[in-house]
């Protein structure tokens, strides 16, 4: 389920309306610092009306200012109640605890390495919808892949929905990678692929289970290993995991052969 704090979030990054907009970074600015305004001094430092911060409110999907306030309380507190304890850092060995974590998890996904491994060598072919935060991530899978001579196209979340319209995906193999907050562009390229193709392979977090489309045919791995959500680790799961996968197919380019004289 989408926090309250990202639905702000995403009137932040998607609403044309610059007054939401406005009001939106406000209460991010004041959530980050333990601060929650009443609604009149929200509309003071916002130079809004009373009327227009219910209408925000009412955008974030809560009945009212009252309701959203409550709600960001509650997400803070139970932030705040979830907050690892940082561990001191010993600085004369390397820990690899983490490592072994991460490489568990990715052992234990074997079936969807396997899987999605032996579609993209039927297929030659691949589509990557990545969220704003794992971006990263799927473009060095995706220069991986081109090395071995497959065809991937990856999908900007920051495009307009209506240029994946233009494209038939009725028989195309798509990996969607969905984690972070700015996921609301890919939810909606989710719906679209619903309707249409059984070829996709999901990579996600607890966080989102309820943003996927629960479509017969679909893989989907979940990224819960016993660690915390710090993008390091998020990003060295993903890198690990495409080495996996890219180890399985069998293309060969020019780029990599070497030449025995």
């Amino acid at each position: 389920m989408i926090s309250i704090y990202e639905r702000i979030e995403n009137l932040v990054k998607d609403n044309k309306n610059t007054t939401f907009k406005l009001i939106a970074k406000q209460i991010l600015e004041d959530f980050n610092n333990g601060i929650f305004k009443s609604q009149n001094e929200l509309a003071v430092a916002c130079y809004v009306s009373m009327s227009t911060i219910t209408q925000f409110s009412k955008a974030a999907q809560c009945e009212g200012y009252k309701e959203l306030a409550i709600r960001l309380k509650i997400e803070y507190e139970n932030a705040m109640v979830a907050a690892p304890v940082k561990e001191e850092i010993n600085y004369k060995e390397l820990d690899t605890k983490s490592l072994e974590v991460i490489n568990d998890w990715a052992m234990s996904s074997a079936d969807f390495i396997l899987e999605l491994a032996k579609q993209i060598n039927t297929k030659k072919k691949i589509w990557i919808a990545p969220s704003f935060q794992t971006s990263p991530a799927a473009r060095h899978f995706e220069n991986i892949l081109r090395n071995q001579g497959i065809d991937v196209h990856v999908m900007d979340s920051a495009i307009n929905l209506e240029l994946v319209r233009h494209v038939d995906f009725k028989d195309e193999l798509i990996l969607v990678i969905m984690t972070g907050r700015d996921t609301i562009t890919l939810s909606r390229i989710l719906e679209y692929l619903e309707k249409i193709t059984k070829n996709v392979y999901v990579i996600t977090t607890n966080n989102h289970t309820e943003e996927i489309p629960d479509v017969n045919g679909w893989k989907k791995i979940l990224i819960n290993y016993a660690l915390s959500g710090d993008y390091k680790y998020r990003a060295q799961a993903l890198m690990t995991l495409f080495l996996l996968i890219a180890e399985k197919i069998d293309g060969t380019t020019m780029s990599n052969i070497r030449l025995v004289g």
